[in-house]
């Protein structure tokens, strides 16, 4: 990122000296405030609210426009119809302006490997960026840029420009079927990464792919507490035994965890990004604030969040009740630190209800362990299979 751009904006206030920088805006002085972000997937939301739903997510050092402030929020200016919000914990203020900086985009370069698609956006600032899974493939939107004259070189893949907003660089990727994506910061901009699906060996769908077992919880975060059985063992043997299988069938495979330790939300995700992992698999097991409730509500249950990572949810979902005999809980949308990931493809399991005599019975069984990992591991390996129609 370079920083010279907000040392201009500066100079457009010798006021900063009396005023706090975020106070600017609300002060009349200045119309925007320029935020960098300072934490890597910031969560961008549709209001005010901690609990609102998210927009998007950003990288740390990517840039957003603030034209309004309340005690917790800046409220975003990306464009479009609607204002959008950051909670101020992840952005810090860098200048203030009277007007945003659109920046000129004169071509982008595609590049490809045997994994993936890369599209080269140069950029002199690292813009603010979103975007949506839609019904034919997925919608990349880069804000604040004027891309009239842009000039496409070497184009790889089924991807197209859709001109929605004249500052809005919209760039539509065209698939049945989508195995992971992501920006990638680049000292002259970013760089949007799209994973291709891999060619998959119909007999063996296993080989080749690298997949990450999280277990869930650690340390002094013991999860669920029933019948004298802490959650945080239970996650840690029944991956124990899901990394076994997956690697029997041909995956590389690598645990956020091997032992009884803490990890944080955040150092799973980054290990399995680390790992270039294809899956990742959060194992866990459920409760119910009233205990009361598992007589009605208990069983084998998946969140994702990404439209992606339905498939795989599903996938392993029908494989598990067809050999646990356990009730089904559900295929749950869910934002959750280790669903939000969009690369890898990532599904968290609730193999249980620790809390259902019966199932924790069940769970800390090493034979069931072994037989619950084995239909997990065939569950991906029919998730693996499905993309092979792509």
């Amino acid at each position: 990122m370079k920083k010279i751009f907000f040392l201009v904006g500066l100079l457009f206030l010798s006021t900063s000296i009396v005023f706090a920088a975020d106070d600017l805006i609300d002060v009349g002085i200045a119309k925007y405030a320029v935020l960098e972000a300072k934490k890597d997937y910031a969560p961008i939301r549709i209001s005010p609210s901690e609990n609102a739903q998210r927009f998007s997510h950003i990288r740390r050092g990517f840039v957003l426009y603030a034209d309004k402030q309340n005690d917790n929020f800046y409220r975003i200016d990306l464009g479009e119809d609607k204002p959008f919000w950051i909670e101020k914990k992840y952005a810090d203020v860098q200048a203030v302006i009277n007007e945003k900086r659109i920046q000129k985009i004169d071509k982008i370069e595609f590049d490809e490997d045997k994994e993936s698609y890369k599209i080269f956006i140069p950029l002199y600032i690292q813009n603010a960026y979103s975007f949506k899974e839609v019904p034919d493939g997925l919608e990349f939107n880069l804000y604040d840029v004027d891309y009239r004259n842009i000039e496409i070189k070497n184009k790889r893949g089924n991807f197209n420009i859709i001109p929605v907003k004249k500052s809005v660089l919209t760039l539509k990727y065209i698939a049945p079927a989508l195995f992971g994506y992501d920006v990638l910061p680049h000292k002259d901009g970013l760089v949007l990464q799209i994973k291709k699906i891999p060619k998959i060996n119909k007999k063996k769908p296993l080989k080749g792919i690298k997949a990450v077992v999280d277990p869930g919880h650690g340390g002094e975060e013991k999860g669920v507490c029933a019948f004298g059985v802490e959650e945080k063992d239970v996650n840690l043997k029944i991956s124990k035994q899901i990394s076994k299988a997956l690697k029997k069938r041909g995956a590389k495979v690598y645990m956020t965890r091997k032992r009884d330790k803490y990890v944080s939300l955040h150092d799973r995700v980054l290990f399995a990004q680390e790992k270039k992992a294809d899956i990742l698999l959060s194992i866990h097991q459920n409760s119910l604030p009233d205990p009361k409730d598992v007589v009605n509500r208990h069983g084998v249950g998946m969140y994702y969040y990404n439209k992606q990572a339905y498939a795989l949810a599903s996938q392993l979902q029908t494989q598990l009740l067809k050999q646990t005999g356990f009730r089904n809980d559900g295929i749950n949308f869910a934002s959750f630190a280790l669903t939000r990931p969009t690369n890898p493809v990532s599904v968290l399991v609730e193999c249980g209800y620790l809390i259902d005599q019966n199932e924790k019975e069940k769970l800390t069984n090493k034979k069931f362990q072994k037989e619950f990992a084995k239909a997990l591991t065939t569950g991906v390996e029919n998730y693996l299979r499905y993309l092979v129609v792509f």
